[in-house]
Parts: C-alpha cells; structure tokens; sequence
C-alpha cells in the first residue's frame, strides 16, 4: 500500500452526526478531509470578496459625500455670478 503524506496540519474539529451523515451521503470527492479542505476555501473565498465589498462600499460612500460637499461649494459659487 502507498504511503499518503500530506503537507497539512492535522486539526481535531466535531460535528454533529446529522451533518457528517449528510457529507457522507453527497461528498464527492474520495475523503471527507477533501471535502471539508474546499468547503473551507469556498467559504473563505465568499468571506474575503464580502469584505472587499463592504470597503468598496465604503469608499463610494466616502466618495459621495465628497462629491457633494464640492458639488455644494461649486453650487453655490455659480450662483453668484447670476444674481
């Protein structure tokens, strides 16, 4: 038999029976560690692009309201040449 090696780090986690039964049933790829490796990433890949939307919103937010300080100043400077 050959020898898996692995350059990962072994970790102890515990689930409920009911959500390893249903990864048993639907897993598939040839190990639970498999499995569990890329729900990990995909989780992690959605975390980091919610992060990178909230700064983006944020910096538009951010954005907006210098756009309308300077949109107020430049309003109200146009205004006086017609009065």
């Amino acid at each position: 038999m050959k020898s898996v090696t692995h350059s990962g780090m072994k970790t102890t986690i515990i689930f409920d029976k009911s959500l390893i039964d249903e990864i048993d049933r639907i897993n598939p790829f040839p190990t639970r560690t498999e499995f569990l490796a890329r729900a990990s990433r995909e989780y992690l890949e959605k975390l980091k692009q919610r992060a990178i939307d909230e700064q983006l919103a944020a910096a538009c937010a951010e954005a907006a309201e210098e756009d309308r300080i300077e949109n107020d100043e430049w309003e109200s400077v146009t205004l006086e040449t017609w009065q």
